[in-house]
């Protein structure tokens, strides 16, 4: 068990998501950055879908009642066991009753704990991931209880990782153009593919208004679906940028859709962050 003394800001329990119950209104939800869930359950030799704790912003202090292996990936929240400092990206031995204590997020927004054998939280509708109307708890709470797999962690012998750059600071998203692109002007396609937008703080697991507005006059649509990714453009040229909790469907012109690595990459930028969408070609 993994005792939460002290929850951070916002974290909580995600894996690879919610597949297959679109259909009946259920957001797919999930870790916000994949490969940072993934690269964290890859170091331990989990499944790449295993569940993992998702910190975000400033971090947990955590109790673990039983030995184990961790690995921390994603953004560096300077991490501290029994006060001594530890790196991410590296597996990590855990005895009974060390304390792990997370601080603020650098170079990037989001971390990720994976444990070896991954959190045992309860699986609903296929997965454990926290999601609020869906889950009974949205995130971890004080003194909170987390279960984890008791699986052995054996180091594979002369295995090497390299580590790349942090791509926190990486300012071109990849798009791809939305169903309903086409009936944006040739003005407002200039301002959304050459101007700077910044992430405004009306920004959660749900989805990102940015600040900055392009000039159009859109026809209302018919609701359709979405997923996360889409970005949607109000009739007053507000941008929504769907992260992974959105909801499903939406009556807004779905002018971009973010390619999984602009999902993966824009889930590690917050408040005042900027970027330009970059349109990939379908066919590359």
């Amino acid at each position: 068990m993994i005792e939460v003394l002290h929850p951070g800001i916002y974290s909580s329990i995600q894996d690879a998501g919610r597949l297959g119950s679109q259909s009946i209104g259920v957001p797919i939800s999930g870790a916000m950055d994949r490969v940072a869930m993934q690269w964290a359950n890859s170091l331990l030799n989990n499944p790449l879908d295993s569940a993992v704790l998702e910190m975000s912003f400033k971090g947990p202090k955590l109790k673990f009642h039983e030995a184990t292996t961790i690995v921390l990936s994603g953004a560096d929240m300077k991490p501290r066991l029994n006060e001594k400092k530890i790196a991410n990206n590296h597996p990590v031995a855990i005895k009974e009753k060390d304390i792990l204590h997370l601080g603020t997020a650098y170079h990037g927004c989001r971390t990720y704990m994976a444990v070896a054998g991954g959190i045992q939280s309860p699986l609903i509708l296929g997965s454990r991931s926290q999601c609020r109307g869906i889950t009974p708890d949205t995130i971890i709470s004080k003194h909170k209880l987390i279960s984890f797999n008791k699986t052995p962690f054996l180091q594979d012998k002369g295995a090497r990782v390299h580590i790349a750059a942090p791509l926190e600071n990486k300012k071109d998203i990849p798009v791809f153009k939305g169903p309903e692109f086409h009936l944006l002007s040739e003005v407002a396609k200039k301002q959304l593919l050459e101007n700077r937008f910044t992430i405004s703080m009306d920004n959660s697991r749900m989805a990102y208004v940015l600040k900055e507005k392009i000039n159009v006059t859109l026809p209302s649509i018919w609701t359709a679906p979405v997923l996360p990714g889409t970005v949607q453009c109000t009739t007053g040229g507000v941008l929504i940028v769907l992260m992974r909790d959105a909801q499903t469907t939406g009556g807004y012109p779905r002018i971009l859709q973010l390619s999984d690595q602009g999902l993966n990459l824009l889930a590690q930028k917050s408040t005042n962050d900027s970027f330009y969408f970059s349109i990939t070609p379908l066919n590359e």
